[in-house]
């Protein structure tokens, strides 16, 4: 790495960007358990709490097809701020209209909002990052984004999920998370591009010109919520302690964040594509094993540390193969397709496991994981196998 080529990263701009993103997820680590834990001490059922936590995630589909246009014409930082400010808002909103009503309809405007800010802070770091570095970069703010979404719940823990604090940090942290972007606005990447009209049809034509990171996301999305969700109830459906399956999570947190940097530099110098496929071999044949080895000492925290680490390389992957491909405008329908992956990952995963453990017991957790990166195999095979040759610019 020449120090010329070191130079021409912008550190000032990437900098600021992932700060104000690492802020916005440890907002992130608390919603979720926030307002699940609320709800349920005011005595509402487990199927209203799951229906006020889809309306976060039912939020971002709304919101899809106005993205990109809104951030071609605000620009990405106006849009990351007017974005952030709103959100605070609606936190503060929060304490006025408690209870399940007035909550899911605001976490549902939260999820809209969301992917605007979302959105535009890929944008930025994808756009930013140097095309020889891209990998690298973006391994760093996948890192630093998953130790945001793990203070996040250390965050709650302090502040307590009673009263009006927790909803006045949110609002506050929300704040916070525009200050970087407020200070780096000018060097914000501009957004050539057509400033055309709302269209699905157009915001689906990413999805046709580059299937396979759109779906290592989605394969992402499901395998993370699937672990997340199941594997404590698996403990206990199979009579292992369910404690030791909270630190087997925290493990896999610690391989999403450790393990990130050695995958980006993978990402720069090899065939996105083949790093991407073996990624998705290495997570088959891990989690058919997860029976073997989820009771032996030590060597289940070695486990998780590295398949979560590996999974989580997939969305480095992914969002270097869609930054080598598009810009401008483009790149943000792009990244839109690209999180409503994670969004329809989010909300398919843990349903698909219960139906499936409905059928097969406890085991149906290991079938599922197996199957949510299994069923992707063939196509990174394919895309693999007919660009051989070493990628063109231009290239995902």
């Amino acid at each position: 790495m020449s120090s010329d080529a070191i130079k021409a990263i912008p550190l000032a701009s990437l900098t600021a960007i992932i700060c104000g993103m690492t802020v916005i997820a440890m907002i992130a680590g608390f919603n979720s358990p926030l307002f699940s834990t609320r709800l349920d001490a005011m005595g509402y059922s487990d199927e209203l709490i799951g229906i006020n936590a889809a309306a976060n995630a039912v939020g971002p589909f709304l919101m899809a097809p106005l993205a990109a246009l809104v951030l071609a014409r605000w620009g990405l930082a106006r849009a990351m701020i007017a974005a952030g400010l709103l959100e605070g808002l609606l936190y503060l909103a929060c304490i006025l209209v408690p209870g399940f009503t007035g909550w899911t309809a605001i976490r549902l405007i939260m999820g809209a909002v969301g992917l605007a800010s979302w959105v535009a802070g890929e944008v930025w770091i994808t756009s930013a990052a140097p095309d020889a570095f891209r990998g690298r970069i973006l391994a760093i703010y996948n890192s630093c984004f998953g130790l945001g979404v793990a203070v996040g719940p250390a965050i709650l823990a302090w502040a307590g999920h009673t009263g009006n604090l927790p909803f006045v940090l949110a609002a506050l942290l929300m704040a916070a998370a525009t200050v970087p972007v407020i200070i780096a606005r000018r060097l914000a990447p501009a957004m050539p591009g057509e400033h055309s009209r709302p269209s699905v049809r157009a915001l689906l034509k990413p999805m046709r010109q580059t299937p396979l990171p759109m779906l290592l996301n989605l394969s992402y999305a499901l395998t993370f919520m699937a672990l997340w969700t199941f594997l404590p109830v698996y403990a206990v459906d199979t009579h292992y302690d369910v404690e030791r399956s909270y630190h087997q999570l925290s493990f896999c947190a610690a391989g999403a964040v450790a393990l990130q940097l050695p995958i980006g530099w993978l990402v720069d110098r090899g065939d996105r594509r083949l790093v991407g496929l073996l990624l998705l071999l290495i997570a088959v044949v891990g989690f058919a094993c997860l029976e073997l080895v989820v009771r032996l000492p030590w060597i289940d925290y070695l486990f998780f540390f590295f398949i979560g680490g590996l999974t989580s390389g997939l969305y480095v992957v992914a969002l270097a193969m869609i930054g080598s491909f598009y810009r401008g405008a483009a790149l943000a329908s792009a990244i839109t397709i690209f999180t409503l992956m994670w969004s329809l990952g989010s909300l398919a995963g843990p349903p698909v496991v219960g139906i499936i453990n409905g059928a097969l017991g406890p085991s149906g957790l290991v079938v599922a994981l197996v199957l949510f990166c299994a069923v992707f195999v063939p196509v990174a095979a394919r895309e693999w196998w007919r660009n051989r040759v070493p990628s063109l610019a231009g290239e995902p």
